[in-house]
């Protein structure tokens, strides 16, 4: 099986998907990821031998070698494609998705929209990972499909890797952070900063079954189509359409502030607020964690850091090359962050950790309030 996890059909998600197709996909997916690193690497080790290169040099040398620009070429390519193949595999199911999301609306979860919220213009400067209208775009006031081509390309990128609910990310900050490194700590009221459609917001209600759990986003069309899928899932959470910058919650208002994978998708002065307004909401004895890639946070080797600087050309990653780990401890400490409240942890993810991994592929940024 090429996917690690079969995907979970809630009635969100197109149904009658090809599977043979999807395992083809998925297929080209994994074999053009492992052909590319192994292609990196061996023109690295060349490079290497001849000069004592430094990243800048090295950058410029692998950008010159015809078979790199054809393989970066292929990248967007085969992203175009996978974007292609989901939006097909919604159309086919559009009458039943419909029909789904206007029983599934209603329910456990809450959704408050603001139409008149300023979306940061650093948001709409691209579309996202090449995702056809990006995250924000909206047709019309019942618009939830970019939710849809979200969740299940979300799924076919990933090949499985994320968990049958691509939800490994909350987990992961769950098992991994909170109840490894705060074990006594029991949240009532947690924020997720960024949510999206709810992949890493949903495992905080079955964790923490007592408390209020939020999530915020930019994107109308996505939270409209995350609240239908929590109460699909039988799930309770409130959505809101706010901004992580800058929030309209009263000061101290959570014990717990988490994001997930949102550092890499915002530019530098966009943390720095978001690691202001962290603090704000945060009550006294309350924990932020922001947790992000360490590939691209603090990218392990020279074929690792190539991949993610030119996930800006070939990916639509604009602020990926600006992700820094060095910077997020200072982001805090200029947030109002204590130094001995600050710690950084190198997690394997929830579900690797089950299949025997060890390897860290995770960076939790954790802030007591003092």
């Amino acid at each position: 099986m090429v996917f690690l996890h079969s995907q979970f059909l809630h009635p969100l998600l197109p149904q009658g998907q090809d599977s043979q197709a999807n395992q083809k996909l998925g297929k080209e997916i994994s074999q053009s990821g492992q052909g590319y690193f192994s292609l990196l690497k061996q023109e690295i080790e060349a490079l290497t031998e001849q000069s004592s290169s430094k990243n800048h040099q090295l950058r410029k040398q692998l950008d010159a070698i015809p078979r790199i620009q054809e393989v970066n070429q292929q990248r967007s390519q085969l992203q175009d494609k996978m974007w292609s193949y989901t939006q097909a595999s919604i159309d086919n199911d559009r009458d039943r998705l419909i029909q789904a999301y206007q029983k599934h609306i209603k329910g456990l979860s809450q959704l408050e929209l603001n139409p008149n919220l300023l979306i940061p213009k650093h948001q709409s400067k691209v579309d996202i990972h090449r995702m056809p209208g990006g995250y924000l775009e909206e047709q019309g006031d019942d618009d939830f499909w970019t939710g849809v081509l979200y969740d299940h390309g979300v799924f076919l990128y990933g090949i499985g890797w994320l968990g049958s609910l691509n939800d490994e990310l909350g987990h992961t900050i769950i098992e991994q952070v909170l109840k490894s490194h705060y074990p006594e700590f029991n949240p009532q009221q947690i924020l997720d900063m960024g949510c999206s459609v709810g992949h890493s917001t949903l495992p905080y209600t079955q964790a923490y079954p007592d408390a209020q759990v939020w999530g915020i986003d930019l994107g109308a069309s996505l939270l409209r189509y995350a609240t239908a899928r929590a109460n699909g899932l039988g799930k309770k959470v409130y959505f809101a359409q706010q901004n992580a910058e800058q929030t309209d919650f009263p000061d101290h208002s959570f014990d717990l502030v988490v994001s997930h994978i949102l550092m890499h998708e915002v530019p530098n002065v966009a943390k720095q607020r978001v690691f202001k307004e962290s603090y704000r909401l945060l009550k006294t004895g309350g924990i932020m964690v922001h947790l992000d890639s360490l590939l691209f946070l603090s990218p392990p080797n020279p074929a690792a850091r190539y991949f993610r600087d030119t996930e800006v050309y070939y990916n639509s990653e604009p602020f990926v090359g600006c992700a820094n780990l060095d910077d997020l401890n200072n982001l805090a400490l200029e947030a109002g962050f204590a130094p001995q409240n600050c710690h950084l942890y190198q997690v394997s993810g929830y579900y690797s950790q089950q299949q025997g991994s060890t390897q860290p592929k995770w960076l939790a940024f954790c802030g007591v309030k003092g």
